[in-house]
């Protein structure tokens, strides 16, 4: 169990900590006490209609529909559901009545339900679960009873059991398990520092396990490790050892592996990995040698492979690939030679290859390509042609598909998808006509189309959907002014 007392410098890293885990909830919670909005019988028309809803976020498929939260001038920010046709987008349920807004958070397929963090503006923050039906969408779990919040977050499934990390008035953050059916959970850490708890962030399943980072007295933010038990949660390893933290993240699973960043303070941010024991967890390579380390990021697994970004001091940020082994450790290829570095970034795998973003320091920040040797590796497509930048983000495999955005210089921030090839890598639409930048993101799969969010040219995220035939539609009702500012 992790200890329960810690020193007032442990303390002020968990209150940075919280604020930066927790802060989009709690900033949730205070806009949930704002003054109400005009009455509906003041609202323009447009703004009545049914589908005159705007800011989707955390597009969720389940049971052969998508999920969202999204705001209506009614209704508040509340969870709708979608079938990629505006007939069938609806909002689920009007959890808290009227347009304060519940705030679905975090949602995740559980069994035969979706399962997220609401609040109904009596219980506080806490767990819904919902069959996509009003009917069937109801409170799950009020961990913390009465109008204070437990705000439940990091919700992962473990088998026939829900982990969560939650606040229940007593003990601070810690890491929860509700097994399916179960009247009530169980809490599976305890301690932490008074205030906060044991903060536990960073939920990965590696096969039956699951792996995360919290915090005790001796040890700092660590990474730790559970099977779904309080006797089988514990600290994998204290890397940085005494009450100094590890710096751990980006935590990625391969296999019955971990793989992540780490700094035991001698090496600097490293690529480690772990086998959930103290003894097979371990330093993978130092890149850079020293201090400095070589700041790995956007780890991503293409077969048995581990590819990443990272700077070994000589050749700058570049894209490598690891076996686990430090002898398997390599560069893949140095893009753009010499000390500046490509900063290769927003890697997607699609097939046996990845897709990513970088710069060879003459066309700007473009898409390339690479089956992991330095051969292989090459500029897929100069979007925005010469030294100008298109800078794809938010690379992301759909459909056998990568679908990103990028600015080609006349149509400003638009959706645009890749086979894998020049010919097959095309702008999808210019949803805000000319210039104007739409900024699409959160590109989801449901069956054989795609729904996306992207700006309709007057201010509002709206959802869109990509049909078979290639048409671009907007689902909701069509808005003149902008809605949210």
């Amino acid at each position: 169990m992790i200890s329960s007392r810690l020193p007032a410098h442990a303390v002020r890293r968990l209150v940075a900590a919280t604020a930066a885990t927790f802060g989009a909830l709690a900033l949730t919670i205070a806009c949930a006490v704002a003054p109400p909005p005009p009455d509906a019988g003041d609202l323009p028309a447009e703004l009545r209609e049914r589908l005159a809803f705007v800011a989707p976020v955390e597009l969720v498929p389940f049971g052969g529909r998508v999920f969202f939260t999204a705001f209506h001038a009614q209704s508040g920010q509340e969870l709708w559901v979608s079938d990629g046709t505006a007939d069938g987008t609806r909002l689920v349920r009007d959890l808290h009545a009227g347009a304060r807004s519940a705030f679905p958070a975090g949602a995740v397929a559980f069994g035969d339900h979706l399962v997220f963090a609401a609040t109904d503006g009596r219980t506080g923050v806490e767990l819904w679960h919902s069959d996509g039906t009003a009917a069937g969408t109801t409170q799950l779990l009020d961990l913390r009873g009465g109008p204070e919040p437990s705000t439940p977050n990091a919700l992962t499934p473990l088998g026939d059991a829900l982990l969560f990390v939650a606040d229940d008035g007593r003990s601070g953050f810690q890491l929860w398990k509700l097994a399916r059916g179960a009247a009530a959970p169980e809490q599976l850490t305890q301690g932490g520092s008074a205030l906060h708890g044991a903060v536990p962030r960073q939920l990965t399943r590696v096969g039956a396990r699951v792996f995360f980072t919290a915090t005790d007295v001796r040890s700092g933010h660590e990474l730790w490790i559970t099977d779904g038990t309080a006797a089988g949660t514990r600290l994998v390893k204290d890397l940085r050892t005494g009450p100094e933290d590890g710096g751990i993240g980006n935590l990625v699973a391969l296999g019955s592996v971990l793989y992540f960043t780490a700094n035991d303070g001698v090496h600097g941010a490293e690529l480690w990995r772990s086998d959930g024991t103290e003894q097979g967890t371990v330093l993978v390579k130092d890149i850079r040698p020293g201090a400095d380390g070589s700041r790995p990021a956007y780890l991503r697994v293409l077969g048995d492979r581990l590819y990443l970004a990272a700077d070994d001091g000589r050749t700058g940020q570049e894209l490598w690939r690891s076996d686990g082994t430090a002898a398997g450790t390599t560069l893949v290829a140095d893009i753009r030679p010499g000390r500046e570095g490509s900063f290769p970034s927003h890697l997607a795998v699609l097939g046996e290859r990845l897709l990513f973003a970088a710069t060879d320091g003459r066309h700007g920040v473009e898409l390339w390509r690479s089956d992991g040797t330095a051969a292989g590796t090459t500029l897929l497509a100069d979007i925005h042609a010469g030294e100008a930048s298109s800078a794809p983000a938010r690379l992301t495999t759909v459909n056998g598909k990568v679908w990103f955005s990028a600015n080609d210089g006349v149509t400003g921030v638009e959706p645009w998808v890749s086979d894998g090839t020049a010919a097959g890598t095309r702008r999808v639409g210019d949803l805000a006509a000319g210039p104007a930048h739409a900024y699409p993101s959160s590109f989801t799969a449901l069956g054989n189309r795609v729904l996306f969010v992207a700006d309709d040219g007057s201010g509002n995220e709206r959802l869109w959907v990509h049909g078979e035939g290639g048409e671009v539609t907007r689902i909701g009702s069509p808005l003149q002014a902008r809605l949210r500012r």
